[in-house]
């Protein structure tokens, strides 16, 4: 009997049960899809990390260094499980060239490697370790798409021509947001091209499992061995790693939770339409002597059919939009290897996601419990109390705006060029960076002296960068990334105090001031060179602390005066301002071919070529998410706003059929609930704005600021934010109104009569 009932049911309520089905779906699969695109992410990873042998500490080190002091180091830490000092060749990338493409405007700092003795292996694409031969050449394969690289192709660096054998992953440097890149090359060709570049180390540890990497960071710097340059550990290379297809994952997964809560909403409505729809039948079913709880079991049996369905659909569309979603993913890291696992999540999440509306739908039919025999026989009973049903239309507006403008906002943010001073960059027009060579300082010097010079310019900033070794209030040394310079021109963004503003004051980034325990007013001791080679210690106080993600996010910036303190200038950059902004890609290319005896130690690019350097990717992928959420999310507003329509019109045909008697038109009924649809939908599309802006920067500050970004704010589209996206939701409001409002012209004027 109860087969019957329901097939019944489907046939005569073909519509409501198709949507139903179809909200059920569209939760499962994206649930599912979060599930496998984050599980396959983090496994993907964790088994590249795991082949390659990523090391659990790296001090990246130029300059020289005693080998047999990091030796001795190692041997006496019952800790370490390994060590090794790897040799990474700097080459410039004017020196660089693959076909006809030249590597000039890119914004990493490439260059060449051998394979690693004991761990720290970079892998081909089948993850596994290689050794070149003679002529031959490996390439980063996060260049393979963006120079559209072929195996075979040749590839010169300086004089040397080479073959492209394939391509690597490198557990260490995959990101884009990794600020260097490995090609890997045979011993023998290293030493060849050692000529055309500068040497740097990369001091790495494999600590034995369950060691503490922040003691041994610290025993490290108290040692006071080599540390002239970014210090890394493995929890960060893996929060890097991630952090790219991360953000599209997190913009999925809150697409996800608002989609639960609007398919609750809707198929509560359906539900209540449908028994509207059956009151007479359900009125005497009663009447015969089926109880409430029996007519409630066939109904949440057909919807247990339905949400099997759903979660089957599904998972099978999760799987098949993981594909281009996970593309990138797959060739930065492999293929996760437990799919089984991963679909058992997959499924249970699924499982739980439905178990939640079903749980809901059976709050929704206790209400058949409670309607009076008598009442629903007459037509005048209820299942629920039959609340206002334009608020859950105004919501739905406002949350489906919302999951718009999240990822459109977050995208424009990552575009705009303001963003780079939540890394702890200037904002400048133009960045000049000065690396790679022995007189750093000198370059830099004559640098400032042509800009001063230059009437196109009409401001710039030299910032040096040095490692010094600092001293805590409890005597324990570190050694500190300071970046010396005016940093009242062109500021990054403080989240507490401001920009060091004496040579008695400095600001440190986000995760030192976490990690040093320190504040606002604290003060601690740094040991500057004098010109006379004494090392000579200055108390700093603290002054501000500013938001930074690059390297590694842990930075400091201080004003002391070049003339009393020699310290060793590992790089320097130069921020710049025209006169002009339209003429900085001309002033750029006119400067950058302008000094080509330093060009291979000078890197000359606007900001935002910059930002597509490092973020090119991430914002590639979010654009992506943006773009699908949006049409996703207009498919789903038109549904929720009919669904919603034909329940009014249902709840309220007999007054409309009254209105009809009484000499109106449908076309006067359908305006009356035109007006109510764009009052609504107006008032749900400016929260739905308001929310996307505050609360939305909320979840994305929240995010980043686990990357040292505190602080963080959204950099707004004012066109997408306040035109385009409340212009197609109101269309997309108004075209389900009008497709729902059909149904007025089928009510008759007799029909209040009965």
């Amino acid at each position: 009997m109860y087969r019957r009932l329901i097939l019944n049911d489907c046939k005569n309520n073909k519509f409501t049960t198709i949507a139903t089905c179809i909200f059920m779906t569209l939760n499962a699969a994206l649930l599912g899809l979060c599930i496998l695109l984050f599980v396959s992410l983090s496994g993907s990873i964790d088994k590249l990390m795991e082949v390659a042998k990523t090391p659990d500490f790296l001090q990246m080190h130029t300059g020289d260094l005693d080998e047999d002091d990091i030796a001795g180091f190692a041997k006496g830490r019952n800790d370490v499980e390994s060590m090794q000092i790897c040799k990474f060749l700097n080459i410039p990338n004017s020196q660089i060239l693959i076909g006809d493409k030249t590597f000039d405007g890119n914004m990493q700092d490439n260059g060449v490697c051998y394979q690693s003795e004991s761990f720290d292996y970079l892998v081909d694409m089948d993850n596994n370790v290689i050794y070149p031969v003679a002529d031959q050449v490996y390439v980063p394969v996060c260049y393979k798409k963006e120079y559209d690289i072929a195996q075979g192709e040749l590839m010169r660096i300086g004089s040397e021509t080479l073959s492209i054998a394939g391509f690597i992953r490198d557990s260490q440097m995959n990101s884009m947001m990794a600020s260097s890149k490995r090609f890997l090359v045979s011993n023998e060709y290293y030493d060849k091209l050692s000529s055309i570049g500068s040497e740097e180390y990369l001091i790495e540890f494999k600590l034995k499992k369950g060691s503490d990497i922040g003691a041994f960071t610290t025993a490290y710097e108290d040692a006071l061995l080599p540390g002239n340059g970014p210090t890394i550990t493995y929890p960060l290379i893996r929060m890097m790693n991630a952090l790219s297809d991360g953000m599209m994952i997190m913009v999925i997964l809150l697409i996800s939770g608002a989609m639960l809560f609007i398919s609750t909403l809707c198929i509560r409505c359906l539900i209540l339409t449908g028994l509207e729809k059956d009151k007479l039948e359900i009125g005497m079913m009663k009447a015969v002597g089926v109880s409430g709880r029996d007519i409630r079991k066939m109904y949440i049996s057909k919807y247990l059919i339905l949400s099997a369905t759903g979660t089957v659909l599904g998972f099978l569309i999760a799987l098949f939009a993981a594909g281009p979603l996970s593309a990138q993913m797959k060739a930065l890291y492999g293929d996760a290897v437990n799919h089984g696992l991963i679909y058992i999540l997959m499924i249970a999440g699924e499982v739980l996601d439905e178990a939640m509306i079903l749980l809901s739908i059976n709050r929704t039919l206790k209400g058949i419990d409670k309607a009076p025999t008598v009442a629903v026989l007459n037509g005048i009973g209820s299942f629920g109390k039959k609340k206002n049903l334009w608020l859950p239309a105004g919501i739905i507006t406002a949350v489906s705006v919302f999951m718009m403008l999240v990822p459109l906002n977050l995208s424009s943010t990552l575009k705009a060029p303001e963003f780079v001073t939540y890394m702890g960059i200037g904002s400048g027009q133009i960045r000049i960076d000065v690396r790679q060579t022995e007189d750093v300082s000198g370059i830099s010097e004559n640098l400032g002296k042509e800009l001063s010079k230059d009437q196109s310019v009409s401001d710039f900033v030299l910032m040096r960068t040095g490692s010094y070794k600092v001293k805590m209030p409890d005597s324990q040394t570190y050694n500190l990334l300071i970046e010396n310079g005016d940093h009242s021109k062109f500021p990054v963004k403080y989240s507490k105090g401001s920009f060091p503003k004496s040579d008695r004051e400095i600001a440190l980034s986000i995760l030192n001031a976490r990690e040093l325990g320190l504040d606002i007013g604290d003060s601690i001791d740094v040991c500057l060179k004098s010109p006379d080679g004494s090392s000579v210690e200055k108390t700093c106080m603290i002054s501000g602390i500013y938001s930074d993600i690059t390297n590694g996010g842990k930075t400091a910036k201080a004003s002391f005066d070049p003339e009393m303190d020699i310290t060793p200038v590992m790089w320097s950059i130069v921020y710049v301002t025209l006169n002009d902004e339209s003429l900085v890609q001309d002033w750029t290319e006119k400067f950058r071919n302008a000094h080509g005896s330093v060009k291979e130690s000078m890197k000359v690019t606007s900001i935002k070529e910059y930002l597509d350097g490092v973020y090119g990717q991430t914002i590639s992928n979010i654009g992506n998410a943006s773009v699908v959420t949006s049409a996703f999310v207009m498919i789903v507003l038109f549904v929720v706003i009919l669904l919603l329509l034909r329940l009014l019109i249902w709840r309220e045909r007999s007054d409309s059929s009254l209105k009809k008697a009484l000499g109106f038109t449908s076309r006067d009924v359908q305006n009356e609930y035109l007006k109510n649809v764009f009052l609504v939908s107006a008032i749900g599309i400016v929260v739905g704005i308001l929310a996307g802006v505050f609360p939305g920067q909320l979840l994305a500050g929240i995010f980043l600021s686990s990357l040292g970004a505190q602080g963080f704010r959204f950099i707004i589209n004012p066109v997408q934010v306040f035109v385009l996206v409340p212009v197609i939701s109101l269309f997309t409001v108004l075209a389900a109104a009008w497709a729902g409002l059909i149904e007025i012209r089928s009510i008759r004027a007799f029909e209040c009569l009965r």
